[in-house]
């Protein structure tokens, strides 16, 4: 039987609202990442907590892919022990916001390529 890449995986939802990039983790949390912004037709976005940033982006859901390509187990666990819990201030708003899965390994700080995360 083949081994699971996704051994140890944990899941996330990431969204964009109110010019938001928002986490959810498996507990319902909901932590605000940073900012997404669209100017000229063109969406960009910056997070606070290591300034990983990208711009020149088509849509969404290209914001959201670049998101994911730049985030790490221990940076997304780090910004959920610090920052404060928004569920209540974006009940009911996440419904038709873009959004995304992705699992990311606890065993590896970067996917890297033999461990990439699974989006």
């Amino acid at each position: 039987m083949p081994k699971s890449t996704q051994r140890d995986g944990m899941p996330y939802f990431l969204f964009l609202c109110e010019g938001r990039v928002l986490a959810q983790n498996i507990d319902g949390r909901i932590i605000d990442l940073g900012e997404a912004t669209q100017e000229n037709g063109a969406f960009a976005w910056r997070l606070d907590g290591n300034d990983e940033h990208g711009e020149g982006l088509n849509n969404a859901g290209a914001v959201l892919d670049d998101i994911a390509g730049h985030l790490t187990f221990l940076f997304i666990d780090g910004q959920f022990t610090s920052l404060p819990d928004l569920s209540d201030d974006y009940a009911g708003k996440l419904d038709d916001a873009p959004a995304k899965e992705i699992v990311l390994s606890e065993l590896s700080d970067k996917g890297g390529d033999d461990n990439p995360p699974a989006v």
